[in-house]
């Protein structure tokens, strides 16, 4: 399925008064007050009226005006966030690739055996083309804002998410061409209940639960995580059940997720029980992105309205994209994503290949050709151009 966009509809703002909500009535009235202000100022009438006129007829636009379906008000203040975040444009790029000589600041990463990664599409007209290092080294903390985090969520047990995640993480980890390398993708299994990413990988290792277990001054989270043929680096769940509330806490989750971001992961994918827990909550609120993982029954939709409810009291209702998987022929949810006023990214059809690769602990997308491997491959080259990584066409 190509992407689909809706609009807003299953959490409309609530009205006040003459169907505005609380901020377009506030700038409304304020325009009023303004402009009656204005008026009655000392002001000569010949600059006042306009002004006041101008004053009035632009707080109504802001309040009542609706462009794409939302208001002016909300152009406006996405527009004004816009312009006031900070840029990270050539002269950042020349910062971070200055040599010493140039007067950069030195810092230990300058060293020869941790290259700076350059943006090859940048071409500067102010320094030597620098080629990027396409050598297999691990690279220094230089991302800005770390790795870019997603997860699969549904309050809806057997829905599918360890596997999307597996599969997920496997394909971008494994994504290159002959010119640059993939990129470094990490997939924390955080499922204490019910940890599968181990069985659906088969690679019974270290997990999470013996780094939380080892001593804090000596533990680095690379060394607790198995390394899969596709690339990808895995820090499996727990092999047995453990105290939901330690030693896997919150804390240690903030602690794994700042050391993937210094080791220089591009992408980290954590995959969380069907339960908002703290550690769950803690996951998420954590991440860029959250896919709601739909399946085209009543209980899952129903459940899509749930959890959809619930991640948007936690804040997120920009993060949230919908996955509809194990889809059939005939079966129509555009309604009920059009009333979540959501956006669907991937559609995953059944197919009986996906529990046989279960079974024999293999990968779906990269070792089948049936329409769910299509669909995963899809999916992966969706989530991967986000990440700017290099897919063949």
């Amino acid at each position: 399925m190509d992407q689909i966009e809706f609009a807003d509809g299953f959490d409309r703002p609530d009205t006040l008064a003459f169907g505005l909500g609380a901020g377009q009535l506030a700038v409304v009235m304020a325009g009023a007050l303004a402009a009656y202000a204005l008026v009655r100022s000392p002001f000569p009438p010949a600059f006042a009226d306009p002004a006041a006129v101008l004053i009035a007829v632009a707080a109504a636009g802001l309040g009542w005006l609706r462009v794409a379906g939302r208001p002016a008000l909300d152009w406006a203040v996405f527009a004004g966030m816009f312009w006031m975040r900070p840029r990270r444009g050539m002269a950042q790029w020349a910062l971070a690739t200055a040599s010493p000589s140039d007067g950069a600041p030195t810092t230990d990463d300058d060293a020869p055996d941790a290259p700076m990664p350059v943006d090859p599409d940048i071409t500067p007209t102010f320094h030597t083309p620098v080629a990027p290092d396409l050598s297999p080294v691990r690279r220094s903390p230089t991302r800005i804002d770390g790795a870019r985090r997603v997860t699969f969520f549904s309050l809806r047990g057997g829905t599918g998410r360890s596997t999307l995640a597996t599969e997920l993480t496997c394909l971008i980890a494994s994504s290159h061409t002959d010119q640059q390398q993939a990129p470094r993708v990490a997939l924390v299994d955080l499922d204490l209940r019910s940890p599968s990413v181990g069985i659906r990988l088969g690679t019974p290792e270290r997990t999470l639960l013996d780094f939380a277990l080892a001593p804090p001054e000596d533990r680095s989270v690379v060394d607790f995580m198995v390394t899969h043929s596709s690339g990808a680096r895995v820090l499996l769940g727990p092999q047995s059940a453990v105290n939901p509330e330690w030693p896997v806490t919150p804390a240690l989750l903030r602690e794994v997720l700042r050391e993937l971001d210094m080791e220089g992961f591009d992408l980290v994918v954590l995959d969380v029980c069907p339960e908002l827990n703290p550690l769950t909550t803690t996951a998420i609120c954590a991440c860029d992105d959250v896919f709601v993982v739909v399946v085209p029954t009543a209980g899952g939709v129903h459940d899509a309205y749930r959890s959809t409810e619930a991640l948007r009291r936690l804040g997120l209702r920009h993060q949230l994209r919908y996955i509809i998987n194990r889809s059939h022929p005939g079966v129509d949810l555009t309604e009920p994503m059009a009333d979540l006023g959501g956006q669907v990214i991937g559609d995953i059809p059944d197919d009986d290949a996906v529990i046989a690769a279960e079974n024999a602990h293999h990968l779906l997308g990269m070792e089948d050709s049936g329409p769910a491997a299509i669909a995963l491959r899809r999916l992966a080259r969706r989530v991967g151009s986000e990440l700017r990584s290099p897919w063949p066409v």
